[in-house]
């Protein structure tokens, strides 16, 4: 009697670990901690930028290769390669704080990703790839509010990056069109960021950074113009509403 009893009581502890184990795991599915940032080793970003799984790279036009100073994507990404860092723990503290004030204002609901470059890349510019955000040092030693309105832009990019409906919907809204895609025009300047097409404003003027030359001095040797795409003036439009928030708070005091 003694031993059937033993063995029932086991058994129902057993399929209460099940039932437990089966509930956490279920709730940790549902309930992601989007908060956690990811910071990519040396490494890691390395891996990453050699994979070119965006085709970013690959895709540089000759006039992006020379605003570069390289004359082949391999070049470049040897270049690169080069400056991969390693984020200190001064770093991530003073990132980890910057993103939860930005998330606070912005949050586009995923993992925030970084990877920490030198300025070779991209001349040292914030700017996303897949689900990364890319910053390099100088970018990380800005005011932690400077730094905040960049973590929000950039997040929003990749907002945009993986929710196309609503993104879509932004653009009706705003009576943006398409107007042709961006490799019809052979100066335009690379821009991870933006999708494969040039868009139209509401008054019909195209939106495009596009090079003065075919020898551009860096990849901000452009022909002025007011906006380069929907996606980033949307990107500023609400990285600079923080700033406006901000100085509200004490407009009254």
């Amino acid at each position: 009697m003694k031993i059937k009893y033993i063995y029932i009581t086991g058994l129902i502890l057993f399929i209460l670990t099940i039932v437990i184990i089966i509930t956490l795991t279920a709730s940790n599915e549902k309930y992601i901690d989007y908060t956690s940032n990811v910071y990519l080793s040396r490494e890691e970003t390395a891996n990453i930028i050699k994979n070119d799984s965006d085709k970013y790279i690959r895709n540089l036009t000759k006039y992006d290769l020379y605003a570069r100073d390289v004359s082949t994507p391999e070049e470049y990404i040897y270049k690169i390669i080069e400056g991969c860092l390693n984020f200190s723990e001064k770093q991530v503290i003073k990132l980890n704080n910057c993103s939860k004030i930005a998330r606070k204002f912005f949050d586009n609901k995923y993992i925030w990703k970084f990877a920490l470059i030198d300025e070779v890349y991209e001349e040292g510019f914030p700017h996303t790839r897949m689900d990364i955000i890319f910053l390099s040092p100088k970018v990380i030693s800005y005011t932690d509010d400077n730094l905040t309105r960049i973590l929000i832009h950039e997040s929003i990019h990749i907002y945009q990056r993986y929710n196309i409906t609503e993104i879509n919907k932004y653009l009706k809204d705003n009576k943006y069109t398409v107007s042709r895609r961006r490799d019809s025009e052979p100066l335009m300047r690379a821009n991870p960021d933006l999708d494969e097409y040039i868009y139209k404003d509401r008054d019909g003027e195209e939106m495009l950074y596009k090079y003065k030359s075919s020898m551009p001095q860096g990849i901000n040797d452009i022909v002025p113009s007011k906006n380069e795409h929907p996606f980033e003036k949307m990107a500023y439009e609400i990285s600079e509403d923080y700033g406006r928030f901000k100085i509200s708070k004490y407009i009254n005091i």
